[in-house]
């Protein structure tokens, strides 16, 4: 009898001991999990280069904002699962491991070259997790005119330099202005850049003349120099060229050798093979971020509320921007959240509004899943270096297979 009355006690303790651990639930109370992962694709640097550092610093930053607050994001923590790049591969887009669960909210990529982000658009599309890349200029998100369901960016497709010229150009110059756009027919996205544009300028009341040339031919460069100073009227005019590294190089030499006043505007990312090119105009949206997108802010704020310091100021700034626009996406559903459910999500990601990046408050376009409009700098080259000239507030443009 002892023997059984011993043997009922252990089972009654052991029966205590797992109802602690695992708690019994009412009938009618869900399964709550209460850690959410988002899944973080580092720079292409790794987690030891100075914006890998600064965008670790930022999202543990972030981190502990959710942990101590009252209700976290949606009722829930949230932890950053900062990935690694795979050793000794020639593409880690392609060769880093992902492990989905039922945990996973999204994955955030800070790699940045768009030879990386289109591998993991290509991985990653159509899942039922959110992707959200923290540039994208030149990544292509969408497919015949409409944006893959889960994929977002935070930079404008690289079609907005077309809509930032044409502001420009209406912002200073009388319609009777003398606008030249260089392209060639061979190269697609040449092409298609210069008829946007030509459009643009069309509707802004402008009468720009286009002028297709051979990019092989090398003489055709100093040709249409030529024939665009020789154009009828004594004032000088602009060139807006599409034509490539080489191409707009080309005519900036041969506008030098004819020492012509028209100016030339490069329709292509700022780089240091410019540099040498003094006067020629670029339109970017990150190229000055670094001076003056208000990122210095960003500094003093980590630093002020919990002394993290980054090095990186821009990097750091697009990392918060990812984290308030998952937030503030799960923010638009009933809360408190209940599981995880990733298709509100991602419909709520496309249409977030007010996200702060730096000085400016991005709204997303649901049509486009990147911000409708931003801050373009309007920079020049001088003295080897890039300097502002203007700022325009930019519209973003909808990706038109058409042109």
């Amino acid at each position: 009898m002892r023997k059984i009355f011993a043997l009922l006690v252990i089972i009654l303790c052991l029966n205590t001991s797992a109802d602690k651990a695992f708690p019994l639930q009412s009938p009618n109370e869900k399964i709550h999990d209460w850690v959410w992962n988002v899944l973080v694709v580092p720079p292409s640097g790794g987690w030891e280069s100075e914006p890998g550092k600064s965008i670790k610093t930022a999202l543990s930053w972030c981190e502990q904002e959710i942990s101590e607050s009252s209700n976290g994001i949606g009722g829930h923590d949230v932890k950053f699962v900062f990935l690694s790049l795979p050793e000794s591969s020639d593409n880690p887009a392609r060769d880093i491991t992902f492990k989905f669960d039922a945990h996973t909210a999204a994955v955030m990529s800070f790699m940045l070259l768009p030879e990386y982000d289109r591998i993991l658009v290509s991985r990653l599309e159509g899942r039922n997790i959110p992707l959200l890349l923290a540039g994208g200029e030149s990544v292509l998100i969408d497919k015949s005119g409409r944006p893959v369901n889960n994929v977002f960016a935070l930079d404008m497709y690289r079609d907005y330099r077309c809509s930032a010229f044409s502001e420009y150009a209406r912002r200073i110059y009388p319609r009777e202005k003398r606008i030249a756009l260089a392209a060639s027919r061979f190269t697609v996205n040449q092409e298609r850049e210069a008829r946007i544009c030509y459009s643009l300028l069309d509707n802004a009341g402008f009468m720009p003349m286009p002028y297709w040339t051979d990019a092989s031919a090398r003489d055709s460069y100093f040709m249409m120099s030529e024939e665009i100073e020789s154009f009828e009227g004594d004032e000088a005019g602009v060139v807006i060229s599409f034509m490539g590294s080489m191409g707009a190089r080309e005519i900036w030499r041969n506008f030098m050798r004819l020492r012509t006043s028209w100016k030339l505007w490069n329709v292509a990312e700022p780089d240091e093979i410019y540099l040498s090119c003094k006067g020629m105009i670029f339109a970017d949206q990150n190229v000055l971020l670094s001076k003056l997108g208000g990122f210095i802010e960003t500094r003093r704020m980590l630093w002020r509320t919990r002394a993290m310091p980054v090095s990186d100021t821009v990097a750091a700034g697009r990392a918060i921007a990812l984290y308030e626009w998952f937030k503030r996406a799960v923010d638009l559903m009933p809360q408190p959240v209940d599981g995880l459910p990733h298709g509100r999500l991602i419909q709520n990601l496309g249409r977030v509004k007010s996200i702060p990046f730096g000085n400016q408050l991005l709204d997303i376009s649901p049509s486009l899943h990147r911000p409708s409009e931003r801050d373009v700098f309007i920079v020049e080259v001088r003295n080897r270096e890039y300097s502002s000239v203007d700022i325009v507030k930019t519209k973003a443009l909808a990706y038109n297979p058409e042109y």
